[in-house]
């Protein structure tokens, strides 16, 4: 009888024995008290649940979203205040250069240096003055007379420094006769512009106001881009 107990007992063992092999070993360390303490197995401890996961991802995702509109948009100011401004031309005073409703882009940035506005360039500026409708005034008009410079209008025909000034852009049968007598013979100081429209029969410009200052000078033409039939630069 003993010698049965000590068989059984040996069978027990051996079965225990074949018990833990069977475990997976990570379970089969853990139940005899060794553990992973791998990087990865720490990792993967600290992992969250699926549901905890989800939740910062998708607040992640509404601020990152939030944080593009806010950029976005102050971008879009930047550029309209400093760089590029669109603007709608009103009247006809720029004919044939420009047309009524025309919609151009103007940039900012030539006027703030000495020597990024040239004769000939087309400008938008501030004349200080109210419209009839009470918005203020932006003309836009062609450089004609540069800081420094004297300007005179005489017999039909503008004339720099008392040489005749060419202009190709006009045709050949356009007078330019002054407005106010006042303006028809002006020396300009150190950051004034003489502005004329290319409809000089139809035109309120430098003639009428005199001498505009860089300050009150917005941008410079830069594209016109509607209607399409008449895209691109003005000459």
């Amino acid at each position: 009888m003993m010698e049965s107990k000590h068989i059984d007992e040996s069978n027990e063992k051996k079965q225990d024995d074949e018990t833990q092999q069977e475990l997976p070993l990570d379970q089969y360390f853990a139940s005899i008290g060794i553990h992973d303490d791998s990087p990865e197995q720490q990792k993967e401890n600290e992992l969250p649940s699926g549901k905890e996961s989800k939740e910062p991802s998708a607040l992640r995702r509404v601020f990152n979203f939030v944080l593009t509109v806010v950029i976005c948009f102050v971008i879009a100011f930047l550029i309209t205040r400093f760089v590029i401004r669109r603007n709608t031309v009103k009247g006809t005073s720029m004919v044939p250069t420009l047309y009524h409703l025309d919609e151009i882009f103007v940039e900012k940035i030539s006027r703030l240096f000495a020597g990024g506005l040239k004769r000939y360039d087309i400008v938008t500026a501030d004349t200080n003055r109210k419209a009839s409708d009470g918005e203020e005034m932006i003309i836009i008009k062609r450089v004609i007379g540069l800081p420094g410079e004297r300007v005179q209008i005489e017999n039909g025909h503008v004339y720099i420094n008392d040489r005749q000034l060419e202009e190709p852009y006009l045709p050949e049968s356009v007078r330019t006769y002054p407005h106010n007598p006042d303006y028809a013979s002006v020396l300009l100081g150190e950051n004034e512009f003489y502005l004329l429209g290319d409809n000089r029969e139809n035109s309120q410009d430098s003639r009428d106001i005199g001498a505009v200052s860089r300050d009150d000078i917005e941008g410079k033409l830069l594209i016109r881009f509607y209607p399409f039939s008449r895209f691109g630069v003005p000459d």
